[in-house]
């Protein structure tokens, strides 16, 4: 990443008339000694606010803030008031810096929780930060400006925030071809970020407060179109989802039908005369209505032949106490309930003979004409 960035900014990149530059980290990150490189005037002194310094280098303006530092472990241990330089620092370059290089020593272990501390520090000048971020490693000693795979494994996340980009310093400041490397890079990323600058949160805030009620007229009913012409295609949809359900049940009921038709077409039909004569054109069964008429008989008959028995007996058996009440009335009250008691014996006997003879006669076997005649006699 540091290769392409260098070989980039050597291609006849046109350099900006002026940088503005904001250095950040942790107390005793290096970031004096990173001033010193970059504007040659040795290292600066933190004094616990912002530092504002400006000065020529390779033909350009380069002006350099440098913060407080913050504390390495976690951001509540650092005071309001640095977190609040920090905020500001951006402030002091209008309309907004270039770049902004988090300075981290070069030859110490990150702990994970110094590393979580750089990125919610940084943070506090919002997630946008990291478009415009570099990473810029540090040491005052003469050493390769090949990092390392243990460095790079401890600053991973920072890079990926980063985008990749970083710069190593290495040695004395009179070694004034790194600053230059340095100075390209920053170009080339300003360059990718389409020439924009880092805008402070408070000036992103009242842009965004004083957008024009016109844009912001046409936003809200743009959006309401959005949701209206959703709702239109959902219903729209659902419409023609269920046209084609019905659509799909008919035609299933359609071919049932016909399947059913067609299975009773193909069973073969082997009725006598006739049965076909029975037969309608579709080889439904017809109706015969003497047929039915003949069957309501029948059954008019079984309930009279159920109720006329019990009925010829209860008339009998009246009558039989009746005229044994008339027959017994000239012995006095006592002969007309003794003829009453005697007619309803005489009837209950003469049923039980009238029953015994139709069941005899039922019995009996009927084969011809000439045998029923002859019994008759």
């Amino acid at each position: 990443m540091a290769a392409e960035h260098s070989t980039k900014g050597s291609e006849g990149l046109t350099p900006q008339s002026d940088l503005r530059l904001v250095l950040l980290g942790k107390v005793g990150a290096g970031k004096s000694v990173v001033a010193g490189h970059i504007l040659g005037e040795g290292n600066w002194k933190d004094r616990g606010m912002c530092v504002k310094k400006q000065g020529e280098v390779a033909g350009r303006t380069v002006t350099v803030v440098e913060t407080p530092g913050w504390d390495r472990v976690s951001v509540k241990r650092t005071s309001s008031r640095i977190k609040k330089e920090i905020v500001n620092s951006v402030t002091l370059l209008p309309p907004g810096p270039h770049a902004l290089l988090l300075v981290v020593p070069l030859g110490e272990e990150i702990s994970g929780n110094e590393k979580k501390s750089n990125q919610h520090h940084m943070e506090l000048l919002s997630e946008r930060v990291w478009k415009h971020t570099m990473l810029l490693f540090v040491s005052e000693e003469e050493d390769t400006l090949t990092l390392s795979k243990q460095v790079m494994e401890s600053t991973k996340t920072l890079l990926e925030k980063c985008g990749g980009r970083y710069h190593v310093l290495c040695g004395p400041s009179s070694n004034r071809t790194q600053v230059t490397e340095l100075l390209q890079k920053i170009e080339v990323m300003v360059e990718d970020n389409a020439d924009e600058f880092f805008l402070p949160q408070v000036y992103y805030d009242l842009f965004e407060r004083k957008m024009p009620r016109e844009v912001s007229e046409t936003r809200r009913m743009y959006e309401e179109r959005m949701k209206q012409s959703l709702a239109k295609q959902k219903q729209r949809y659902e419409w023609q989802l269920k046209n084609m359900e019905d659509l799909y049940k008919t035609e299933m009921k359609a071919k049932e039908g016909l399947r059913k038709r067609r299975s009773s077409l193909d069973i073969p039909l082997t009725f006598s005369g006739e049965e076909q004569q029975t037969k309608d054109d579709l080889g439904h069964q017809k109706v015969d209505l003497e047929v039915v008429r003949d069957g309501y008989k029948e059954a008019g008959m079984a309930v009279m032949k159920h109720y006329i028995k019990p009925l010829f007996m209860i008339i009998t058996t009246i009558v039989a106490a009746f005229f044994g009440a008339i027959a017994g009335a000239q012995y006095g009250p006592l002969g007309s309930c003794l003829g009453i008691v005697v007619g309803i014996g005489v009837s209950v006997v003469v049923c039980y003979a009238v029953r015994e003879a139709a069941t005899a006669a039922r019995d009996i076997p009927c084969s011809t004409p000439v045998q029923t005649k002859h019994l008759l006699l």
